[in-house]
């Protein structure tokens, strides 16, 4: 049985595939990206049968680039970009779908 991971760049191919095949859960990752500033970027994930489908964006001063999700002005040492933020993003792009921390599913 083959599994494959997908990288997918565009924000608009990514929701399209989450309509095709309407996962009931996604999974978030807000990760360092000392590149970008503030140095923050958000992975997304989905799962089909044995296929990962991933997202990624990152900061670009006042929002993510791709989704444009809001980054929130902080004390520096702390995460910029709010959970409810990601997921009225998901909800208003794509429907009602579980929206989970990866922290959480890893620690399952």
């Amino acid at each position: 049985m083959t599994m494959g991971m997908y990288h997918i760049h565009a924000w608009t191919q990514y929701r399209e595939l989450v309509k095709k095949f309407t996962p009931d859960i996604m999974f978030y990752s807000l990760e360092p990206h000392p590149l970008r500033h503030p140095p923050w970027g958000l992975k997304l994930i989905f799962y089909h049968g044995h296929d990962s489908y991933v997202f990624r964006d990152y900061a670009d001063g006042a929002t993510l680039y791709k989704t444009k999700i809001p980054i929130k002005d902080n004390d520096p040492r702390e995460v910029p970009i709010r959970v409810e933020d990601i997921e009225k993003f998901i909800h208003d792009q794509i429907g009602r779908i579980h929206v989970s921390s990866i922290g959480a599913f890893l620690s399952l």
